[in-house]
């Protein structure tokens, strides 16, 4: 199988390893190529300027569209996920069988705590998420082969920001009512592409996410006394917003099984290879 991953950052470069090791031919594109994966045949080109787009695979089974912005205001969303998808649909010779766009939850603008699915009404009211749904609607207008992939809140290795915070002395976060968070790790994120775009008859829209929303004092709490640090003080917001809660029913349903199913595995795996690095770096 012949895979273009458009946006083959750290998700994109953790799949890109993986469908080389299975055999098959997978495409780069990024600005800087220099960080591919080995093996992994680079298109260097930005997405927001059309004419670099000269370079692209003439064949492919597989778009994967995944790119970053350059800035995270509104423009830098539409530049890259709105111009960057037409500038790159209209170059490609040859439509692939199947294209998987990844999305956000953050089209969810429920607020209430409820359990959120791909049913769900889909009302954002922040930038990010009206941009990435109306990425959504245009690639709907191009392909009746595309499959919507709506990740949560990614962390692992190199991102460790609720990490930080919880070991930063004085952290305040609300606690009552709780503000449920989402997560899931970085090869879990990879895996489920990868899983998603192997299935037979796909569904058009997949929540990947982990099987535990969970608030997010009680991630900080937990976080701060595997670094032995003193727990966040706990903050009382009666009228604050509690989030949501993603489902992941469906791409459970699919076959698929998470490696870190919760954030206490997820996260502990993170912490564990901060502690052989530490301790590397001491050696040496």
């Amino acid at each position: 199988m012949r895979v273009l991953i458009a946006g083959c950052g750290d998700v994109g470069s953790v799949l890109a390893t993986r469908l080389k090791c299975q055999g098959h031919r997978v495409f780069g594109l990024k600005r800087d190529t220099s960080t591919l994966p080995a093996g992994v045949e680079a298109v260097q080109a930005d997405l927001t300027q059309v004419v670099t787009l000269t370079n692209l695979p003439t064949e492919i089974d597989r778009l994967i569209f995944m790119p970053t912005p350059a800035c995270r205001n509104e423009a830098g969303y539409r530049d890259i996920f709105i111009n960057g998808w037409t500038n790159l649909w209209e170059s490609l010779e040859q439509k692939p069988v199947r294209t998987l766009l990844v999305s956000s939850t953050a089209v969810f603008a429920q607020s209430d705590g409820s359990l959120v699915n791909e049913e769900s009404q889909t009302a954002p009211v922040r930038f990010n998420g009206r941009v990435l749904l109306d990425m959504e609607r245009q690639a709907a207008g191009c392909t009746g082969q595309l499959v919507i992939v709506r990740l949560s809140g990614i962390y692992g290795p190199g991102r460790e920001r609720l990490i930080e915070l919880a070991a930063t002395e004085g952290v305040e976060t609300q606690q009552s009512p709780p503000f449920f968070t989402n997560r899931i790790h970085r090869d879990d994120a990879a895996s489920a592409l990868m899983h998603i775009m192997m299935i037979n008859q796909p569904d058009k829209i997949y929540l990947v996410s982990d099987n535990r929303p969970a608030p997010r004092y009680e991630v900080l709490d937990w976080l701060a006394r595997e670094l032995g640090m003193i727990a966040p003080k706990g903050l009382l917001m009666d009228q604050a917003s509690r989030g949501k809660r993603v489902d992941n029913l469906k791409l459970r349903q699919s076959g698929f099984r998470l490696k870190y199913p919760d954030y206490q595995a997820g996260y502990g795996s993170v912490l564990a290879i901060r502690k052989d690095e530490e301790a590397t770096n001491r050696g040496n």
